[in-house]
């Protein structure tokens, strides 16, 4: 248990992120946080994607089920993997300033998350650019935005999932 909360430690500071919910599943669920440790490598999997397409992607996700902290963190993770600043501020304004690509992967990540469906031309667009290996790898991406805020919102953790403006440094 002491490494583990050594690891949140560790990692709240680096962050600068609250990762309390982390903390209460080591002391109320350990059996649950080992299984959550073993999901972390999942979330930041990357093998096919361009750095950027990932980014971008797990972006617009995150935008779409988090309403700040999380979304910070990404931002802060993004960072630290050397994705252009204006990339980024981009992408937290909507998209618009995007290059084209990746206006259309953060359209197409939106509407995944959103579990609405994707627009048929995007689809198509996107499934010309992206191989099959791609689209899935995409899918892990968008997929483990949802994972996070949905454990904080399960423990009714309103304070650390309260709308923050994202800095982006």
């Amino acid at each position: 248990m002491n490494d583990a909360l050594q690891f949140i430690a560790d990692f709240e500071a680096h962050y600068q992120y609250d990762a309390g919910f982390m903390k209460e599943m080591v002391q109320h669920a350990p059996n649950a946080y080992d299984h959550f440790q073993q999901f972390l490598p999942m979330a930041r999997h990357r093998e096919q994607l361009p750095l950027e397409v990932y980014w971008i992607a797990k972006l617009a996700a995150m935008m779409v089920e988090d309403c700040g902290a999380c979304l910070q963190l990404n931002v802060r993770m993004a960072r630290e993997q050397e994705v252009g600043i204006g990339l980024i501020q981009s992408a937290l304004a909507g998209g618009k300033q995007l290059p084209e690509h990746l206006q259309a992967v953060f359209h197409y990540a939106q509407q995944v998350a959103g579990q609405g469906n994707v627009d048929a031309d995007l689809m198509q667009q996107i499934q010309n650019r992206y191989s099959r290996g791609q689209l899935l790898e995409m899918g892990v991406c968008i997929a483990s935005a949802k994972v996070f805020p949905t454990i904080k919102r399960a423990i009714d953790e309103k304070p650390s999932c309260a709308l923050i403006k994202v800095e982006v440094q």
